[in-house]
């Protein structure tokens, strides 16, 4: 827990630690008020409620204004510790609600001053709602409930999957790893099938390449195997012919040498 989250709290739950110490100790300023909202909210309760629960039910306002006095005192202190915090606030909350009703009813003013007041106080109240239902959601940088269930429910998918797949490898299995994945094989599937293509077009491109490589490395290994043989076959002529002119120069001499001898 941090220090700005303990001094928030701490901040928060004030207010409605010192109003349910003033409506536990001094109700009667506050029963001329409740008197009309538990007028409405008792019946109702006693209607709905088990009839277990019936009979605990109080229908005097002071005795009710009481327990809501003490449930912000339980529900404020709860807060400020950190001791159950978040079912603390979404306490505090629910008692807030009916005090708010009950003393600030602005739209039963006549006199616009009044209204006024009350209007500004009701939206303070609605403000502090609004608090302490995020104080309720605050989890301190833990993952909360919800997290963790769908969290439980990835890792179970997972653990589903695999087992699927175990399955999978023996032929007489194959049906109930089928059912056993259901939508969820469904969806591997089709993203492994596109990771298949993916993968092919990828090997397929890199298959091109090295082709196009190839193809100019033997383009250009034929070029010289065929300037060498140009080469090799132009030496040959320049022999050849130098060999004829050779050949020419000794039958000239021996022609020459016949006609000096018959002289």
């Amino acid at each position: 827990m941090s220090l700005l989250h303990a001094a928030s709290r701490t901040l928060l739950a004030s207010y409605f630690v010192a109003s349910g110490i003033k409506a536990v100790r001094e109700p009667e300023a506050l029963v001329p008020l409740a008197e009309p909202l538990a007028d409405k909210i008792v019946p109702t309760v006693r209607q709905y409620a088990p009839s277990a629960v019936v009979d605990y039910v109080p229908e005097d306002a002071k005795t009710l204004v009481r327990i809501n006095g003490a449930a912000q005192i339980i529900g404020g202190v709860a807060l400020a510790t950190g001791v159950g915090r978040r079912p603390a606030a979404l306490l505090l909350a629910a008692t807030l609600i009916p005090s708010t009703l009950a003393k600030y009813p602005f739209w039963t003013r006549q006199i616009e001053d009044e209204r006024a007041s009350d209007r500004n106080q009701f939206l303070k109240n609605a403000s502090l709602v609004g608090a302490v239902l995020v104080a309720a959601q605050d989890t301190e940088g833990k993952p909360s409930l919800a997290w963790r269930a769908q969290k439980g429910t990835r890792s179970l998918a997972q653990d589903t999957r695999r087992a699927g797949s175990k399955v999978a490898r023996s032929t007489s299995a194959l049906t109930d790893a089928a059912l056993a994945e259901g939508a969820v094989l469904v969806g591997a599937v089709v993203k492994q099938s596109r990771r298949a293509r993916k993968k092919a077009a990828k090997q397929a491109e890199i298959a091109r390449k090295a082709a196009q490589k190839a193809a100019k490395q033997a383009k250009k290994r034929a070029e010289a195997t065929a300037a060498a043989s140009r080469q090799q076959i132009e030496a040959a002529q320049k022999q050849a012919a130098k060999r004829r002119q050779d050949v020419k120069k000794q039958a000239k001499q021996l022609a020459a040498n016949i006609r000096l001898g018959e002289n």
